[in-house]
């Protein structure tokens, strides 16, 4: 049995931050515009609205979307 440690001192998985937009650009490498034309493109994450005119994306996406970006690279 393997453990993956989760970064938490009880070992409980750690709770999904919401990124606003300059986190995202900043963890994805991706302009602000572009991230907008691949969300309308359908090939990222749809931000999550919050009260007003708040936008956040849930970090479980975004490094997932990371994640399946590095596979593609690796699998061409």
């Amino acid at each position: 049995m393997t453990h993956t440690h989760t970064g938490t001192a009880q070992g409980a998985p750690a709770p999904n931050r919401l990124l606003r937009i300059g986190e995202v650009t900043h963890q994805t490498g991706v302009s602000r515009s572009q991230i907008y034309r691949l969300i309308a493109a359908g090939k990222f994450p749809r931000s999550v609205q919050l009260i007003g005119r708040g936008t956040v994306w849930p970090e479980s996406e975004v490094q997932a979307w990371i994640a399946c970006r590095i596979a593609a690279a690796k699998a061409a």
